[in-house]
């Protein structure tokens, strides 16, 4: 097997791939890529399924270095990159000689970028999926400087770019359709309100377990619940008054009230707000929800047709 070294992690590298379904009962979520749709891109312009596993890479940027030849694609929000020192566009695949050193430069909007390899990462298969969950060291650990991840050799034949009716939008504000939550009557009448019309900026704390929503305070009424289940998109009222939409590594349960839920056609975009984004919530309903769901994956399939949301 072909060894790529990391040379610089950036701010946080790690590998994603298939979520690990079907054990929230044991309070472990899925993990996963934050922007799956990102992921299906790269991986489509290699020639993998969807899920195969990539490298998830934050914000900063990072380097790596190939032992043997590989055809490699960089797809989300790093709109450059270079190959030994020569700029070259993402959204495309590119083949690399053997000790080619790609850099991919940091994200100027949007949060996530990923790479994938042609016939994919060594990744370990753990819990049903390919995934890391970092919170809890399961899978392989942050990728940083000096350590080396394998990768089969394989040949995507023509090279691909992403045509440009599917290429993701990196925007600073951005509207996430959502249906209010089982707990959403305990806002009064003005934070029902806000939660729907106002926008919500996303804060400093923001990572893969998710965003805490600045600008406009909303406080439901101040009586506890019992743990719940929650979700990836979840929005939670927490006492601060400073709403939290929760990622991918977030917790299974919790004791918040449940205010609202992003829709799961919408989700991916959640892995793309950075400090500093606006956001506002969509409302819809369960019905319309799903008719959403239909009609993006009846767009996205045409492209890459096994891709889930």
């Amino acid at each position: 097997m072909a060894r790529m070294h990391i040379l610089d992690g950036g701010l946080q590298t790690s590998l994603q791939g298939r979520p690990m379904a079907g054990r929230r009962h044991i309070a472990l979520p899925g993990a996963g890529p934050a922007d799956p749709v990102s992921q299906a891109l790269a991986n489509w312009c290699v020639g993998n399924a969807p899920d195969a596993a990539t490298l998830e890479i934050t914000l900063s940027g990072a380097s790596v270095r190939f032992d043997a030849p590989a055809t490699v694609a960089v797809c989300g929000a790093a709109d450059s990159a270079d190959i030994d020192g020569r700029g070259v566009d993402t959204q495309r695949s590119h083949r690399l000689e053997a000790g080619s050193v790609l850099h991919i430069h940091g994200a100027r909007r949007g949060v996530r970028s990923y790479l994938a390899v042609a016939a994919g990462f060594d990744a370990p298969q753990l819990l049903g999926g390919t995934s890391s969950y970092l919170p809890a060291a399961i899978g392989k650990p942050l990728l940083r400087a000096g350590m080396e991840l394998g990768f089969t050799r394989g040949d995507a034949g023509e090279e691909r770019h992403v045509p440009d009716s599917y290429r993701l939008t990196m925007t600073d504000e951005i509207g996430l359709h959502a249906v209010p939550g089982p707990e959403y009557d305990r806002l009064d009448a003005e934070g029902r309100r806000a939660l729907f019309e106002d926008a919500f900026t996303i804060g400093n704390r923001a990572n893969r377990i998710g965003c805490e929503l600045e600008n406009t305070a909303l406080r439901p009424a101040p009586s506890g619940i019992t743990s719940a289940a929650v979700f990836p998109g979840t929005v939670q009222a927490p006492p601060s008054g400073k709403p939290f939409l929760l990622g991918v590594d977030a917790q299974t349960t919790g004791g918040y009230p449940r205010i609202a839920q992003v829709i799961r056609a919408d989700r991916h975009s959640i892995g793309q707000l950075r400090p500093g984004t606006r956001v506002r919530f969509l409302r819809t309903d369960p019905e319309r929800a799903a008719e959403i769901l239909r009609r993006k994956l009846l767009l996205w399939r045409a492209l890459t047709p096994s891709l889930h949301l």
